[in-house]
């Protein structure tokens, strides 16, 4: 999110973004070789993330085992059995999760004005779809298995972009939802069958920012770890779901690939991704996307040490402050591979580039000198890479974006590398991501 230092904070990021003349990308619809859109099409569904580029069309449904806060709450995104994307465009998944995220995202980023951003965020978003089919059949095969883990204030459904690109490549990706009041929001369901929601928790008075995120850390680790459990019991069966739903979970029975789990996750995602790794030996593999290292920076050394698994950290340039790399440096060189995307920003690894419109690029700290697209190419085109490098796999399309990548090697920096002037909880001021 973006940077603010005091009062005038956003009035700030707006001077900084004119200043350095960042072009304002008017993000249309992703037009792909693998699907073909109509213009009808681009009237209705114009707010959408981007097209999935794998092989597989996607599916999504949102999964609930526990009802209770020690349950575990995730989107899971999959293969589908269906064939053309476009021509089940009615059942594209919505993005937007509610009204109670929009207000808890509200306190995150605009505590000044929480009704004024709302009615925004809802006129801008409220309609936005995922480009995935919602609960459509598993498609035939055993699919590798991704845990994502979100960053702070975000949710299950803001990652959708990266997580349905996975997918699409034949990953069956878990997105959870974090229930330690770093999300926007989540929920819990009361013996009524209720939703009891969790909001977004902001710092009080009193409180240190390290204290309240470490302690979130460990609730997130825990409930990153639950998720794989919850993964293996669905590849097992006799599973329910304690949400309505018409995707019948008895179809993953056997079709999870558990032999090499790989956990994944955002800022502060990228963080409980290290201490995940640190303390599950389960999770053969890691990719942190711009990890946000302040809130385990007391227990880095120690983490560091833990992490024997290969791990992937693909950072953008503008996030990356002297102190947050000083502590990623602590990790293992031989087993950790740094990439930083030149020209791009912290919320080109999400889903806001591409939803909130020009002005709310500028307001969310979104707006990024690459084009967002080509932002989000290059970052899931290493990501895939990497994996299927690890899991010992080279499908055609990893040669397709080998050469991509050797294209676009003028806007990839292969080690650390930022240009950020500080971050939150590392610096005085900063009370955004």
């Amino acid at each position: 999110m973006i940077f603010v230092h005091g009062d005038n904070g956003i009035v700030v990021q707006l001077l900084r973004v004119r200043a350095r003349k960042w072009p304002v990308y008017p993000v249309q619809p992703v037009r792909r070789n693998t699907h073909t859109m109509t213009s009808n099409f681009y009237q209705k569904w114009a707010l959408h993330t981007p097209v999935p580029q794998g092989p597989h069309v996607v599916g999504c449904a949102d999964i609930l085992v526990g009802k209770t806060a020690e349950g575990t709450l995730m989107r899971l995104f999959y293969p589908s059995k269906v064939k053309d994307l476009m021509s089940q465009k009615e059942n594209w998944t919505p993005w937007h999760l509610g009204d109670e995220y929009t207000r808890g995202l509200a306190t995150f980023i605009a505590p000044a004005i929480p009704s004024l951003f709302s009615m925004l965020f809802n006129w801008q978003t409220g309609n936005a779809t995922t480009a995935a089919v919602w609960e459509p059949p598993m498609a035939e095969g055993k699919f590798p298995i991704v845990v994502f883990a979100h960053g702070l204030g975000a949710n299950r459904s803001i990652y959708s972009t990266v997580c349905s690109e996975l997918a699409s490549h034949g990953f069956a990706v878990a997105a959870i939802e974090h229930r330690d009041s770093s999300a926007c929001a989540s929920f819990t369901i009361d013996d009524k069958g209720e939703k009891e929601f969790i909001l977004f928790k902001a710092l009080t008075p009193g409180t240190k920012e390290y204290e309240l995120r470490n302690s979130q850390l460990k609730v997130r680790v825990k409930e990153g770890i639950r998720a794989l459990d919850v993964l293996e019991k669905l590849n097992s069966g006799g599973v329910k779901n304690d949400l309505p739903s018409t995707f019948d979970l008895e179809q993953l029975v056997g079709r999870l690939d558990l032999s090499k789990p790989i956990m994944a996750g955002h800022s502060f995602g990228g963080a409980t991704t290290l201490c995940i790794l640190a303390e599950d030996k389960r999770f053969t593999m890691g990719v942190a996307l711009d990890p946000w290292m302040f809130p385990i920076k007391v227990e880095i050394d120690t983490l560091a040490s833990k992490i024997k698994q290969p791990l992937l950290c693909i950072n953008t340039e503008a996030f990356q402050a002297e102190a947050n790399m000083n502590a990623m440096r602590k990790l293992n060189g031989d087993t950790t591979t740094f990439v930083t995307i030149k020209g791009t920003v912290h919320q080109n690894q999400c889903d806001t580039p591409y939803l909130v419109g020009p002005i709310g690029r500028i307001f969310a700290g979104a707006s990024s000198p690459l084009d967002p697209l080509m932002a989000n190419d290059i970052n899931n085109r290493i990501m895939i890479n990497y994996i299927c490098q690890q899991l010992g796999m080279k499908p055609e399309f990893c040669n397709q974006y080998e050469a991509y990548l050797e294209n676009h090697k003028d806007k990839v920096i292969h080690g650390l590398h930022g240009t950020g002037k500080g971050m939150l909880g590392w610096d005085p001021g900063y009370t955004r991501i």
